[in-house]
């Protein structure tokens, strides 16, 4: 490894140590450690429906959100992206405690329950789906008109310049969108406690019902660094699953 490996290394990785001991700090120094420890049963009940809510919500956005965006660049839904891109913008733009009670308030008019896991699984999905759609609609249509048609002029299918030329080149802005949903959702997964969906949100608003800071920050950190760690492995799997030559071009673009 040479130096300049190296140093590019370590800017990486002091934002992630800095981030993780200050919030560790905060742990300590108001009694979340003492309390968690008392409370360990607890905690893993607590956190364990936090993940759930999180990644069954991600799934769901990755795979409706992906879909969705490369949909709106196939020809003959040029007129239906326009109409499709509103209305998933319209649920982001609303307030993430907006989210929680519209779908308190709406899914029973749809015989769905509007306490407990489902409804909360709901909000989070519709309140992360519009990164993706853009971001998987900008990157595919950004891809070089030249490329797909020397792909085309290539005897290549449309499925084939698809899934081996549109999304292989779009993946970096993919990516990137997903990375932002994934945000969203840890941060407003909390708040799945108002509705009764669990989660460390529970300790968080007994934390703030009691003023007690040691209880709210046993909650507050443990999302803090479970954000951190999803996106740090994102970063990771968008080292594996896009070419060294996108990454590369990425790279000489941004300097």
């Amino acid at each position: 490894m040479n130096s300049k490996t190296l140093v590019e290394l370590i800017k990486r990785i002091i934002p992630y140590i800095v981030a993780i001991a200050f919030v560790l700090w905060l742990y300590v120094s108001y009694g979340a450690w003492a309390y968690t420890l008392k409370n360990m049963s607890e905690f893993f009940r607590l956190i364990g429906e936090h993940m759930v809510l999180v990644f069954i919500s991600m799934a769901a956005a990755i795979s409706v959100g992906v879909t969705l965006g490369t949909v709106m660049t196939r020809k003959g839904f040029e007129k239906s992206a326009s109409v499709i891109m509103a209305v998933v913008n319209v649920w982001q733009s609303v307030p993430s405690l907006g989210v929680i009670a519209l779908a308190y308030g709406i899914l029973p008019m749809i015989g769905i329950s509007g306490i407990g896991m489902v409804p909360a699984l709901f909000a989070l999905f519709f309140h992360a789906v519009a990164p993706i759609v853009r971001n998987t609609y900008a990157g595919i249509d950004s891809v070089s008109r030249d490329v797909i048609e020397a792909a085309t002029g290539m005897g290549m299918t449309r499925k084939q310049i698809m899934f081996q030329i549109e999304l292989p080149n779009a993946m970096p802005v993919i990516m990137g969108g997903i990375r932002t949903s994934s945000a969203i959702i840890v941060g407003t997964a909390p708040l799945a406690f108002l509705i009764g969906g669990g989660g460390l949100g529970f300790w968080i608003f007994t934390g703030i019902a009691l003023v007690d800071m040691g209880i709210m920050t046993a909650g507050a950190v443990p999302v803090a660094l479970l954000a951190m760690l999803i996106d740090f492995l994102l970063a990771k799997l968008e080292t594996l699953i896009v070419s060294r030559g996108i990454l590369s071009d990425g790279a000489q673009t941004a300097m």
